[in-house]
């Protein structure tokens, strides 16, 4: 250890001295030596050893190496020799570009000792590169009106090589536009310019390709080509013109809007805007820019509305097509309109009479005129009416027909006639005009008024009140209006004892009748009179019906009581037997009334009794009958007060008082009741007569039931043809009567039940009132047509306000009387018939002399009307009613002739202009006429009209021309036009404007235009070839846009009026601008300092120029000019904006300074340029660096100071942001010396620890000076070589292994480690057994340690019941030199393993005579039998025993403890279990597996044995008897049972009780209402055997409604009336039925 420290003491002196001279040899100048680019790899350069002045051995034990700051193995050096050598082949251009001179420095390090040499490798430039555009392809764009002379700079070319090599000229190729001059800028660099020779056209040359050659000046010298691609902008010196000057067109008429008419096209040879074509309507009326509209780009001209031959024929369009710089060019198009058939005819009404009298002779109804706007065959005209008309059409000349009638008209067969006037043309698809004109029929009172009945019934019930309604008789007459007016009267009565004055009246208007006095029904049943009915008309015609009037009886008698007798003297005292039957006759009571019908019907009460419920009265027939049998407690007394009651409304009554005795010893107490009647009929004559009234009652009814029968049958057959009211299928009993009386009836009653349906909405029934047998009804059809939502009803009359109608939401039933039908008899009687036929024929007579006379002049005015039409003529604006001319002297007619003749004057369109006055027949004007609203441009204007004379028929044909005055000034479309003048045009170019409209005609239209006062313009007149006139502007003077932009001139029409009128219009012209003035920049120089750290996209300027020219001319665009491929990565140009930019980093120390020059262009190719020098300023950006010329990263441990680094610094930036200062951290064992140029060597401070510190991390920190400061760190790592100097320890001091018995051999136990501070071979450490303090333990036999890992292993397997634990020593050794060493405990423990099974004690199972247990019979059950007694070798869980019963003679007998091995009786024993018991017992202990062993006990069971534990049997057997549990169980189930038992039973009850419930309430529910319910068939002599119910139920449901007529029903008892009931269904809302008992 010494002898190194000594050595490397010695070391570092020599370092320091060597480290000293190299210092003080540092300051000298650098060597530089040089070489060609491009020079080949191995190239010898120089020899180092004797440059430096060293021997070859002496450099070479010196190490030396070369190191450069660029770190580039760009050269290779031989130590040996002393040569160095180029190690590649060196482009300059890639090294430093266009620096020059290129010098690459490099320095010579000598380790030993420590010396730097500096020196330089200069490169010379070759000329390997050829001069290159960036842009293959230059475009340059010129105008065609550049002058010659004019100068154009061009990109110039790129040339990496410097010196003469670089460029030196530039050519074109040959051409006979352009030459080239070169410019040097003064900085080294030549840029190309053309020069124009001669003037330029884009017509003949559109554009130019030159080759732009540039050369350097190398020998041979190298050249570059480009293409110079000039493009000929044009300019605007071409106008379009139209490929036809006259384009015509034929158009239908019918064209659908959007329809393609005609493409006009134009041409232009000029390009861009000047050669785009806009197309435009020139001088367009108002008509046809709303007829057409021509597409501005495509030139398509379309139809913007329907087109109409009848109001023009002929359009004639002038297009112009104007181009982008304001030249234009003009065609016209003349559009033909083709006629088609797209106009009706049309009928224009002259005269019309719309009503005309009946029985007339043929008469004129209308005179009108046909026209069609259509020509030729579309404009031929047939005109027609219908073919069943009694009308006629005449025609005449010019389209006029007259509508006459054929034949005399009857207003009564038909009062209007609607008449279609159709007129067809001939063309194709022929069209025609329908007219519809209604021609009414005056009436003429040839009609007498009919009765709608020729007899009429009424009824009234009697004691009414005075002026009682009674009903309406009705007439009505065919005439109309006064004709038709009909009085009603009463007739003087046949009868004269009748008097009729007192009884009725009539209304004369309305025919309604009415009761003067109250009437009585038993002084009058019925009477009879006639009533007239007269209308108004000259003469008065009439007619009579005759009117029957029934008195109705009413309740107005109560019942009359016969027997017993009601006289004051002794009461009417009845025996009745005690021993009665029920049902014992005791007495009848007989009453009867005055009235009639079923208020003469009588019902019978017991209203109080001394008995109740002891006896009872019939209600029909008044018999007074015992209800049960008589007992000894009823008292022999009995009163009774009965009641007799009639059917009346209200009913009336009468009551009596009966007395009865009861007797024992009456004989007879029961005798049959017809001997008893035929005893009373013969003692009593009362009986007499009410059998002949039952017998005549009878034969009466039952005549009236046929005569019912036969009826119905008639009316039924009647209504299925007509379609009234439906009657139900099947047999339905027709005649029903009421028993109520004693069999014997005054009446019989009818009942009608008719459905009938209205609009799927409604249905009703109609429930009638009873009829009076004794007359003969009937009804009246006029009833019907009073009540039309009743029309197809039966015929009623209503009778009294009593009568009640029921409404529900869809049905309504009606109550009335019914009334009987009979034909119609006509009793009327004519009314003069011969005064009518003498009126009529002198009438008829007098309309054929008329007719006659019409014909005749029809005749000559239709010979007439051919005649050429007079003309006359009135000045315009005339006031109306102004003299025009004498009609009357003009047809030759006289003064009043005009007035008789019913002369008027008609025109087209029914537009009357003028009148005729009938005093004087003069002509006068209608209103004031306006000659521009009536024809427009037509000329002359001519208003034709006719005169008509209607009596006789006469045409006269006349025109009147309206003469045009100057009252209307000439007025342009457009008050303001827009003219765009190019400020190129020459002087003379005439531009046409936009003419004015006149109204007016001839001289007053348009004559002359002018223009304000101005330098540039004149106006000339110019006059088309349909006469229009329009303006032309003239330009005088050149225009300078710049100077005058703008022009206001204001233009004047005159027309040729006296004096004349005038209009002006303004013209605004616009100096259309053209490219001819270049850009001009605000400074030609600009000059920017900017710094290098600027951002990406910073503004560095903005420059600007500007252009006079407008538009696409002014401006300017923006571009860098001749920018090097530098510039152009680093600058960006805004082309619209100019604002220059960075596009990428800017870096001082690459480039200090960038000149940039910027073009700017209009779009018309001239160009501006100017020049921006920008001044990189450096700024602190760059951190210094670290270049590590030697370096040694590994230095042994416990070594003096060491030389570990030798590195220079360097930092790009210049000033003090160049400036650097170095450092290292403090806390390291290191420190850094400094020499010159920047050198800096890194030595170790004091010896080093390895296994205190094996690494030091080393951060050389350069700071620099500038600000911001920069610093780099560059990071060394050191690394301190070990020593062994460190013994292997142990983890642990002593370790504990477990490990299970019986494990198998070789089984890996567990392991120890050790760690070794040191490194390498002294760290790797060795692990070995050494020798156990107990020489006993055989520790090479149990286990064994892998000397590399310290793995122990199990040689055998160990036993725990043999060695439960033992211990040994392990020892670690290093590799190292010398050897360290270290030892550690080990500590093996033995673990249980469940290998021995459970080993029973007792019982026995040694295999001789088994253990028997005795068992007493009396055991109770946990009686201990045995107790298995077993041990377990294991230990721990291994050793824990469970105990289980396998298998036993008597299962479920006894058990065995889980845990003890107790065996117990389970239960009590019994005499059938077996006396021998044989128990398999399982004994298992808690291992893993589980390890077990069985045991057989054998149990003996015994009686005579004693009881060492009994229960007490008898308290169990007690308590067996006393639980309460067993009888709560038996009163449960018997509950339960009965129960059950009862709910079946009611179950049963209710089913059965439905069930009669159900059959008793039946299917149809019964409605409420009041109508009589009990009504039996009369169908014999009034005695009925049995009682019938019928129910009549009406369904609503989709659309159909049913009758339901039910089966008979067979009583077991007398039934009772109960009354009408009528009960609402909510299934059938609106059904109804009734049930008769």
């Amino acid at each position: 250890m010494e002898d190194r420290v000594k050595c490397a003491m010695q070391k570092r002196q020599v370092l320091l001295l060597c480290l000293f001279l190299g210092v003080s040899w540092a300051g000298a100048e650098p060597r530089r030596y040089f070489v060609a680019e491009e020079t080949e790899r191995g190239t010898f350069l120089t020899n180092l050893a004797n440059d430096l002045g060293l021997g070859v051995g002496e450099l070479s034990a010196r190490g030396p190496r070369i190191v450069s700051d660029q770190n580039i193995r760009f050269l290779s050096f031989n130590p040996l020799t002393g040569d160095l050598i180029l190690n590649e082949k060196l482009d300059r251009e890639e090294l430093c570009g266009p620096t020059e001179p290129c010098v690459l420095p490099f320095q010579l390090l000598l380790e030993k000792p420590f010396q730097i040499f500096r020196a330089e490798l200069c490169i010379r430039d070759i000329n390997d590169h050829s001069p290159v555009f960036l842009d293959r392809v230059i475009p340059l764009k010129i105008l065609e009106s550049t002058t010659p002379g004019a100068a154009f700079l061009l990109e110039r070319a790129q040339d990496s090589d410097v010196g003469t090599n670089n460029l030196r000229n530039y050519t074109i190729s040959t051409n006979a536009y352009f030459h080239i001059n070169v410019h040097d800028s003064g900085e080294g660099n030549i840029y190309p310019e053309i020069v124009l020779d001669r003037v330029l056209d884009r017509e003949e040359v559109p554009e130019l390709s030159l080759t732009l050659t540039a050369l350097d000046g190398g020998s041979p010298p190298r050249s570059g080509t480009a293409i110079v691609r000039i493009l000929v902008v044009d300019i605007n010196d071409n106008a379009p013109e139209f490929l036809q000057s006259l384009y015509k067109v034929q158009v239908p008429e019918n064209s659908p809007v959007g329809s393609l008419i005609v493409t006009v096209s134009a041409r232009d040879l000029d390009t861009g805007s000047n050669g785009e074509i806009v197309y435009a309507f020139f001088y367009a009326t108002e008509r046809i820019l709303k007829t057409f509209q021509i597409n501005s780009t495509t030139g398509h001209l379309y139809l913007k509305a329907e087109l109409n031959y009848e109001e023009m024929q002929t359009y004639t369009l002038t297009i112009q097509a104007k181009d982008g710089g304001g030249l234009s060019g003009k065609c016209t198009v003349v559009v033909h309109v083709t006629d088609i058939n797209d106009n009706p005819p049309e009928l224009l009404m002259s005269s019309l009479t719309s009503s005309i009298a009946e029985n007339s002779v043929e008469t004129i109804v209308a005179v009108f005129r046909i026209r069609d706007k259509d020509s030729g065959n579309n404009a031929k005209m047939v005109c027609s009416i219908q073919d069943d008309l009694p009308f006629v059409l005449k025609p005449s000349v010019e389209n006029f027909y007259t509508l006459v009638t054929e034949r005399p008209l009857d207003r009564e067969s038909r009062a209007e006639y609607n008449i279609t006037i159709t007129v067809t043309d001939l063309g194709t698809p022929r069209l025609k005009t329908e007219h519809h004109i209604t021609v009414q029929i005056s009436d003429v009172n040839d009609n007498a008024p009919a009765f709608t009945q020729t007899f009429y019934t009424f009824f009234i019930l009697e004691n009414n009140s005075p002026a009682l309604h009674i009903g309406s008789v009705s007439a009505t007459d065919a005439d109309e209006d006064a004709n038709a007016q009909v009085t009603y009267s009463l007739l003087s009565p046949q009868d004269p004892s009748l008097p009729l004055a007192s009884l009725v009246s009539i209304n004369a208007d309305n025919g309604h009748l009415f009761a003067l006095r109250a009437l009585d029904y038993e002084a009058l049943q019925a009477f009879e009179f006639l009533v007239g009915a007269t209308d108004r008309g000259v003469p008065a015609l009439s007619s009579q019906a005759l009117v029957r009037v029934q008195v109705l009886d009413a309740n107005d008698n109560s019942p009359f009581v016969l027997y017993p007798l009601q006289n004051g003297s002794a009461p009417c005292t009845e025996l009745v037997p005690r021993a009665a039957e029920p049902g014992y006759l005791v007495s009848k009571v007989v009453a009867v009334d005055g009235d009639s019908g079923q208020n003469a019907w009588l019902s019978y009460q017991l209203l109080k009794a001394t008995e109740p419920g002891l006896f009872g009265v019939w209600a029909h027939n008044g018999e007074v009958r015992t209800a049960r049998l008589l007992s000894e407690r009823d008292a022999a007394k009995q009163r009774l007060l009965l009641l007799v009651k009639d059917n009346g409304e209200p009913p009336r009554s009468a009551s009596v008082t009966l007395h009865v005795l009861l007797v024992d010893g009456f004989s007879q107490p029961y005798l049959p009741l017809p001997q008893a009647a035929a005893d009373a009929a013969q003692a009593d004559p009362l009986i007499v007569y009410l059998v002949i009234a039952l017998a005549s009652v009878s034969s009466l009814f039952l005549f009236s039931v046929l005569a019912f029968i036969a009826v119905r049958l008639c009316r039924r057959s009647r209504a299925a043809w007509v379609g009234g009211c439906s009657v139900p299928e099947g047999h339905l009993p027709g005649h029903l009567v009421d028993a109520s009386g004693t069999g014997t009836l005054s009446q019989s009653y009818q009942y009608e039940v008719c459905l009938r349906g209205r609009s799927g909405t409604t249905s009703e029934f109609k429930f009638l009132k009873p009829i009076i047998s004794n007359l003969q009804s009937q009804g009246t059809e006029k009833e019907v047509e009073k009540y039309p939502a009743f029309r197809n009803d039966m015929d009623f009359t209503s009778v009294r306000n009593s009568e009640s109608i029921f409404t529900s939401e869809k049905r309504k039933i009606l109550l009335g009387r019914v009334v009987a039908l009979q034909d119609k008899k006509s009793s009327a009687e004519p009314g003069s018939p011969e005064a009518v036929p003498r009126t009529m024929e002198a009438s008829r007579m007098l309309i054929c002399k008329q007719r006659q006379v019409l014909y005749f002049f029809l005749f000559l005015g239709l010979s007439q009307a051919s005649a050429e039409p007079r003309r006359y003529s009135v000045v315009e604006e005339t006031e109306g009613s102004s003299f025009v001319t004498n009609l009357s002297k003009d047809l030759g007619l006289g003064q009043r002739e005009l007035t008789r003749r019913g002369a008027r004057v008609t025109s087209k369109g029914n537009r009357l202009h003028m009148q005729i006055d009938q005093e004087t027949g003069n002509l006068l004007l209608n209103e004031k006429l306006d000659r521009e609203e009536l024809c427009g441009h037509t000329e002359p204007c001519v208003l034709r009209f006719q005169v008509l004379l209607a009596n006789p028929l006469e045409f006269f044909q006349a025109e009147i021309q309206v003469i045009d005055i100057n009252d209307h000034a000439p007025v342009f479309v457009e008050r303001d036009m827009v003219l765009k003048i190019s400020e190129s045009s020459p002087t003379g170019t005439a531009f046409p404007l936009k003419n004015a409209q006149d109204l007016d005609v001839g001289q007053n239209n348009i004559e002359n235009y002018i223009i304000s006062p101005n330098s540039y313009f004149h106006v000339l007149t110019r006059k088309r070839s349909d006469g229009r006139k329009y303006p032309e502007l003239v330009l005088d003077k050149a225009l300078d846009r710049e100077e005058e932009p703008e022009l206001r001139l204001t233009l004047t029409v005159l027309d040729g009026g006296s004096p004349p009128l005038s209009g002006t219009a303004q013209i605004y012209i616009e100096v259309v601008d053209i490219n001819d003035n270049a850009p001009e920049f605000e400074q030609p120089f600009y000059r920017v300092q900017i710094p290098e750290d600027s951002p990406i996209g910073f503004l560095i300027v903005k420059v600007s120029a500007t252009d006079v020219d407008t538009g696409a001319n002014g401006e300017i665009s923006y571009s860098l000019f001749q920018a090097s491929e530098e510039i152009r990565k680093t600058f960006e140009l805004n082309p619209v904006t100019g604002d220059i930019r960075l596009k990428k980093q800017l870096d001082f120390e690459a480039i200090q300074s960038y000149e940039v020059n910027i073009e700017a262009k209009d779009a018309g190719s001239l160009s501006g340029k100017c020049t921006v020098l920008t001044q990189v300023m450096d700024v602190n950006d760059n951190a210094p660096e670290v270049t590590m010329s030697a370096l040694t990263k590994q230095i042994p441990e416990n070594s003096p100071e060491t030389v570990v680094a030798v590195f220079s610094v360097s930092d790009l930036d210049s000033d003090d942001n160049g400036k650097m200062s170095c450092s290292i951290q403090d806390d390291l064992p290191f420190f850094l010396k400094s020499s010159l140029e920047n050198f800096y060597t890194l030595v170790t401070e004091k010896p080093m620890d390895r296994e205190t510190t094996a690494e030091y991390n080393i951060t050389i920190t350069v700071t620099d000076l500038g600000t911001p400061k920069l610093k780099t760190q560059h990071n060394i790592t050191v690394l301190v070589s070990d020593l062994n100097d460190n013994a292997p320890a142990f983890t642990q001091t002593s370790y504990t292994f477990f490990i299970r018995e019986n494990n198998s051999p070789a089984l890996h136990i567990g392991s120890v480690s050790a760690t070794d501070t040191d490194t390498g071979a002294n760290a790797q450490v060795t692990y070995s057994l050494l020798p156990p303090q107990d020489p006993q333990l055989p520790l090479a036999s149990l286990v064994s340690i892998n000397a590399d890992n310290g793995h122990l292993f199990a040689l055998r397997a160990l036993d725990y019941e043999v060695l439960q634990a033992f211990e040994f020593l392990v020892g670690a050794t290093d590799r190292g030199v010398p050897a360290l060493s270290s030892q550690a405990l080990v500590r093996v423990q033995v673990l249980d393993a469940n290998d021995n099974s459970p080993f029973v004690l007792y019982p026995l199972q040694n295999g001789s005579a088994p253990c028997t247990e005795l068992v007493p019979r009396a055991a109770e059950p946990g009686y201990l039998v045995s107790k298995v007694v077993a041990v377990d070798g294991d230990s721990g869980q291994n050793a824990w025993l469970s105990y289980q019963l396998l298998k036993a003679t008597e299962p479920g007998l006894f058990g065995v403890w889980a845990h003890n091995g107790e065996v117990r009786t389970a239960r009590l024993l019994s005499e059938r279990d077996a006396a021998k018991q044989r128990l398999l017992l399982l004994v298992k202990d808690n291992g893993e597996p589980p390890r077990s062993a069985s045991v057989t006990l054998h149990v003996l069971l015994v009686d005579g044995f004693s009881q060492p534990y009994l229960p007490l049997p008898e308290a169990a057997a007690d308590a067996a008897q006393a639980d309460p549990l067993t009888v709560y169980l038996v009163i449960a189930l018997a509950s339960v049972s009965s129960l059950f038992l009862f709910s079946v039973l009611a179950f049963i009850a209710v089913r059965l009780c439905r069930r009669s419930r159900a059959a008793w309430v039946g299917g149809c529910s019964v409605p409420e209402g009041s109508f009589p319910g009990q009504l039996v068939e009369v169908s014999g002599n009034g005695t009925l055997s049995q009682n019938y119910q019928y129910e009549v139920c009406l369904r609503s449901g989709s659309g159909t409604s049913e009758f339901k007529f039910l089966k008979p029903i067979m009583p077991n008892s007398q039934g009772h009336y109960h009354g009408p009931e009528i009960e609402e269904n909510p299934n059938f809302r609106n059904d109804f039925s009734f049930s008769i008992q």
